[in-house]
């Protein structure tokens, strides 16, 4: 058997020592008591002054198109930086303290100051995010989920910003897919135009060589006609695609527009319907302080209690035990010779 096998268990020494500090407690306990209210009185005074913040969250469910339809995969964080610097963009969380009179009903002393606690106030999780893998094209559109929290002094202020601050993601992808769209839209159609201008210029050419040609053309006339055949082809050829890619980006915008946001709110959050009353939070309060001041109490004054009761006392005085004497109020053991 080692010396470690001799040692005593955590839970044996700890039970010891909650025991010790218990009784050395109540040998002094006007001081327990007394020093019990006083940390009642700073936990409830802690507890009364600090604003009372609720939360609420709603879900967003963002599906393909929100960003790049191509299948590619997505860095990660892109969906939480998308959401936090262009939804929740200076300019856009402005409107929503004009709408919702953040400035007073967050006790912000102007609009830069309610805009700044608005940012520490809002909560952005993702999970599920599927744009971060690779999508082929006979797989189903991607989807990400996000949520999006608000705390706020009123339950029902913290549900209505918080409901609020989904609606402008949705807002937000929508406007973004539709001036990502326009803008390539019209880029194709500068490319369509100016396939066009080199499709019509080469039939002209290829007209003018035709009407140009004599009763019997010679083999350099023939050879000429065929080449701009040739190259009309193949000008009429290069538009096509490009026409095409127009054709479908405006499918697209239309269907967009169609079917609308791609982002769906599909959690609103649970509306507040019952929130206590201010005399119920205080006497929660304080019952949790009590609670919570007694033990402080009782390991406080059995720690730091000068006199000297036991031999652990001893040994931190210096001193040297000699024997022990029992108490009176023991029975003392009966000794047979």
């Amino acid at each position: 058997m080692t010396w470690l096998d001799q040692e005593e268990s955590l839970i044996i020494v700890g039970h010891r020592q909650v025991r010790r500090l218990l009784a050395r407690s109540r040998c002094r306990p006007v001081a327990t008591a007394c020093l019990a209210a006083g940390l009642a009185l700073m936990i409830f005074a802690a507890q009364a002054r600090r604003p009372k913040l609720y939360e609420a969250e709603v879900g967003l469910l963002i599906t393909e198109g929100a960003f790049s339809p191509d299948g590619r995969p997505r860095p990660r964080g892109e969906l939480r930086a998308f959401i936090k610097d262009v939804a929740f963009a200076d300019a856009r969380l402005d409107d929503l303290i004009a709408k919702r009179d953040l400035v007073r009903r967050l006790g912000a002393s102007d609009r830069a100051a309610a805009l700044s606690r608005i940012r520490k106030l809002v909560k952005v999780h993702t999970w599920h995010d599927y744009f971060e893998g690779y999508r082929q094209r006979a797989d189903p559109p991607r989807t990400a989920r996000v949520t999006i929290g608000f705390s706020a002094p009123d339950p029902a202020l913290a549900l209505s910003v918080a409901r609020d601050l989904g609606e402008l993601v949705a807002e937000t992808q929508t406007a973004h897919e539709t001036q990502t769209l326009m803008a390539q839209i019209d880029g194709l159609r500068v490319a369509v135009g100016s396939a066009s201008s080199e499709s019509a210029r080469q039939r002209d050419l290829l007209e003018q060589a035709e009407r140009t040609l004599p009763a019997r053309p010679d083999l350099g006339s023939l050879l000429r006609v065929k080449q701009l055949a040739r190259a009309l082809e193949s000008s009429e050829k290069a538009s096509r695609p490009i026409a095409a890619q127009l054709l479908e980006a405006q499918l697209h915008l239309r269907t967009a527009q169609q079917i609308g946001t791609r982002v769906q709110v599909v959690d609103p959050g649970i509306p507040p319907w019952h929130t206590p009353a201010k005399s119920e939070r205080l006497v929660r309060q304080a019952v949790l302080a009590s609670i919570l001041s007694l033990p402080l109490a009782v390991i406080l004054v059995g720690a730091f209690d000068p006199t000297i009761r036991d031999e652990q006392d001893l040994r931190r005085a210096g001193l040297r035990l000699l024997g022990r004497v029992p108490s009176q109020q023991r029975r003392l053991p009966r000794v047979v010779v």
